[in-house]
């Protein structure tokens, strides 16, 4: 396969310019400091990298799509999206999803990470951070219809616990890339549940009062 070809969304001016650098397994055909830009001057590319948290000019009033408008601005593009944060909240990350976003990592992950994030992405799988691992256990232990079998459900319990994919392999007698597809799979069953479950639902599965974190961005 082909190099990737990325557009890279950020306000800022150390990550646009450094992110191909850093990721040189990717090819960055563009990047723009916000998706107004984008929207009215698109370079064709596999995935958007979004920044999740994005301001307008410095010094003016001007606002700017960010969050889950600046997701659906994008998916409206029909390309997929790749969330590039600092954000940890598993629950907005969760709404980003809902929202139409394919993957999630953060800034802080290892470059490797952050490629095979986006590479899977650009395959159509779902790629999730280690805080929503620990959400779709959460849901599913107070019955979310999350419909995972009995070895989705051991997988993604050792995996929030942190277990390395050779100690999760080897605990339940299975290949690594087996574990990685209930893995996969999970992860695809945690979106579909999150489009199909209104906010409010999904704030009291979690158990938190209605209007808690989400709002309507």
């Amino acid at each position: 396969m082909n190099r990737t070809r990325v557009v890279v969304i950020d306000d800022s001016t150390v990550i646009r310019g450094g992110f191909a650098t850093v990721h040189p397994e990717l090819e960055v055909v563009a990047t723009y400091a916000s998706v107004e830009d984008f929207e009215a001057d698109p370079a064709p590319c596999d995935v958007v990298v979004l920044d999740l948290l994005l301001r307008g000019p410095q010094g003016t009033m001007v606002r700017t799509k960010q969050g889950r408008a600046a997701i659906r601005a994008i998916r409206a593009m029909d390309l997929p999206v790749c969330l590039y944060t600092d954000e940890r909240r598993a629950i907005v990350l969760a709404l980003c999803l809902r929202a139409g976003a394919q993957g999630v990592v953060h800034k802080s992950d290892s470059p490797h990470v952050t490629v095979r994030a986006v590479e899977d992405v650009r395959a159509g799988t779902v790629v999730v951070t280690q805080s929503l691992i620990g959400l779709t256990e959460l849901l599913d232990r107070r019955g979310a219809p999350l419909d995972l079998s009995p070895r989705q459900r051991q997988v993604i319990s050792a995996r929030a616990r942190g277990r390395h994919w050779s100690d999760v392999a080897s605990t339940l007698f299975i290949t690594e890339d087996t574990a990685r597809e209930h893995y996969r799979a999970a992860c695809a069953k945690l979106r579909d549940y999150l489009r199909h479950t209104s906010p409010g639902d999904i704030e009291h599965a979690v158990g938190l009062a209605p209007g808690d974190v989400l709002d309507e961005a």
